[in-house]
């Protein structure tokens, strides 16, 4: 499990540099398209490492002979993480601070 998650996290981490170093060298992306961006990552991440769970539990019940399989075979969980790095990884604007209500006093 481990393995796999160190090769999809390179995977996703480069994406992200692929990203910065072509979309987003000029200009940072906007808070909306990096949001949606992490949206997409989390929603394309949910079927191959969903894949890799299932595949996962079929080798541990053969070798142990008895069938295995998982209570939810979406890795919600492993594709929230990996969402989360992307958006982390992600050249992005700064949030812009409101002015000061109360002003100089």
């Amino acid at each position: 499990m481990l393995v796999h998650w160190l090769i999809y996290g390179l995977l996703v981490f480069g994406a992200a540099k692929l990203l910065n170093a072509t979309a987003f060298k000029q200009k940072s992306a906007s808070r909306l398209a990096a949001w949606s961006l992490t949206i997409f990552m989390f929603i394309v991440s949910v079927g191959p490492l969903s894949a890799l769970k299932v595949l996962r539990y079929q080798a541990i019940s053969d070798s142990v002979g008895m069938p295995i399989t998982p209570q939810n075979p979406l890795d919600m969980g492993g594709a929230f993480v990996f969402a989360w790095l992307f958006f982390s990884f992600l050249n992005r604007q700064e949030k812009k601070q409101p002015p000061s209500a109360g002003g100089p006093q």
